[in-house]
């Protein structure tokens, strides 16, 4: 008959448990007061510390609104928001050049404890105090603020408070230097340029207008037309005037084809019988004087008076005596006005063959005008753009000093609200630490006990012993010594 060994662990129920612990009580409470002595002397031994703050004012300055370097500004961008500039700032306030700024501003010997200098390098020392600075210096922001608070914890107050002083004083001096305009040389000798470009397009153009005689392109396009258009309208003046002077010389010279040369000026008429009449007459009126009306004298002049009367009556007492002849006037007038008018006419000819050669002068420079058009374009299109660069540049650039300038006098957008100070009360963490000791003490004692109690050979009790083997146990012997 063979027998068979199992290796069983011991199963215990939660009174086995209790009661095993109790069984090393007295180790656990010797481990609690080991642990808790040594950690309660270790808490004893720190010091108290002291915390100085400050507050920084971030707003949206000029460096956060997007300005391009080329061209005009048609609509300036909108700033982040303040929580966005403020961990901005804040950023730039942890960073590693602010800090070693602040070491330098104060001494590598701030950081180091009386009485023991560090051993080392410079760099060495500089690197030991910027951690001092990392491990002390706490900045905090909010996602909606412009508010930047500040802390700084050493082990003394007046410490505590010059440090957050350096680092603040580093921090407004290098972010001037960080946001500084470094451009204004690049505009000053951008700009130069533009103006040596333009003095050569200018010298270029200089001798286009000269070659092609002109002074201003715009003035003498502009002046060409209008005398091409006055002389075109003198043209169809003149030519309407040449066509009537045409017409006038016609008319006239009609005219003067029925007005004979030379007209009768004077002609002497021959009235003899009348003044025979108006002598007998006379002689009657005389004879009325010494005589009757029926009286032989009268009567014989009347019968005379009848006789001549009627011989007038007849016509053919009336002729002319005498004729003059001369040019007709008429004629004379005629004449004079067609030699007039075939002088306007050929005045006026003469003058549309000069009004014709003016046009064709003027087409010819306009035509000319039209294909330098193109190329004085070019020329005084980059004479404008290189003008306008010029002047941009030079208001960027004068712009650019004023804002360095303002920069350096501290008219920025960071202000400090509160100063650090000396804290008068400091903190200590003696009484979380003496409980967390505490707490740690009676966690390692616990977990000792537990260690002995599932570590521990055999069966230590009747009920774990029929719980493993899985048999009542039926009677409890005591171990002999």
């Amino acid at each position: 008959m063979r027998t068979a060994y199992v290796t069983a662990r011991p199963r215990y129920g939660l009174a086995d448990i209790v009661g095993l612990m109790f069984r090393e009580l007295g180790l656990m409470i010797l481990i609690f007061l080991l642990v808790f002595v040594l950690g309660a002397a270790a808490v004893m031994t720190l010091k108290k510390t002291y915390t100085a703050t400050a507050e920084v004012y971030a707003g949206a300055g000029q460096e956060y609104v997007y300005e391009p370097r080329v061209g005009t500004v048609t609509e300036r961008a909108s700033p982040p928001p303040s929580g966005e500039i403020a961990q901005t700032e804040a950023n730039i306030l942890t960073s590693r050049d602010v800090k070693l700024r602040a070491v330098r501003a104060l001494g590598v010997q701030t950081f180091q404890k009386p009485g023991k200098p560090a051993a080392g390098s410079l760099a060495k020392q500089e690197g030991d105090a910027i951690r001092a600075i990392t491990e002390g210096l706490v900045v905090g922001t909010s996602p909606t603020s412009s508010i930047i608070s500040l802390s700084y914890e050493s082990d003394n107050a007046e410490k505590s408070a010059r440090v957050l002083a350096a680092v603040l004083e580093a921090y407004k001096n290098y972010r001037r230097e960080v946001f500084q305009d470094n451009s204004t040389q690049a505009i000053d000798a951008q700009r130069q340029t533009f103006e040596d470009e333009l003095a050569n397009v200018d010298d270029a153009y200089e001798q286009f207008l000269a070659s092609n005689e002109i002074g201003d392109f715009a003035t003498a396009k502009a002046a060409a037309t209008a005398t091409y258009q006055t002389t075109f309208t003198d043209r169809l003046s003149t030519q309407a005037q040449l066509s009537q002077a045409a017409r006038r010389v016609e008319t006239i010279t009609a005219q003067l084809a029925t007005q004979p040369p030379e007209i009768v000026l004077q002609q002497d008429l021959n009235i003899a019988a009348q003044d025979q009449i108006l002598q007998k007459r006379t002689e009657r009126e005389n004879l009325l004087a010494r005589y009757r009306p029926d009286s032989q004298p009268v009567r014989d002049i009347d019968a005379q008076i009848a006789q001549l009367q009627a011989y007038v009556a007849g016509g053919d007492t009336v002729g002319a005596k005498e004729v003059r002849t001369g040019p007709n006037p008429s004629w004379v007038a005629l004449d004079t006005a067609r030699t007039t008018a075939e002088a306007d006419r050929d005045a006026l000819a003469a003058r549309l063959a000069v009004l014709d050669g003016q046009l064709a002068a003027l087409r010819e420079r306009q035509a000319r005008l039209t294909q330098l058009e193109s190329k004085n374009a070019i020329f005084a299109g980059n004479r404008d753009v290189l003008t306008a660069n010029i002047k941009e540049f030079q208001q960027r650039g004068s712009q650019s000093r004023a804002d360095n300038g303002l920069v350096a006098s501290g008219a920025d957008n960071v202000k400090i609200l509160s100063h650090p100070a000396a804290p008068t009360k400091g903190s200590s963490l003696k009484a979380p630490l003496l409980i967390l000791v505490f707490l740690f003490a009676g966690f390692t004692a616990l977990c000792v006990g537990l260690l002995r109690v599932f570590t521990r050979r055999g069966f230590a009790t009747p009920a774990s012993a029929g719980r493993t083997l899985q048999m009542p146990v039926l009677a409890v012997a005591p171990v002999k010594a």
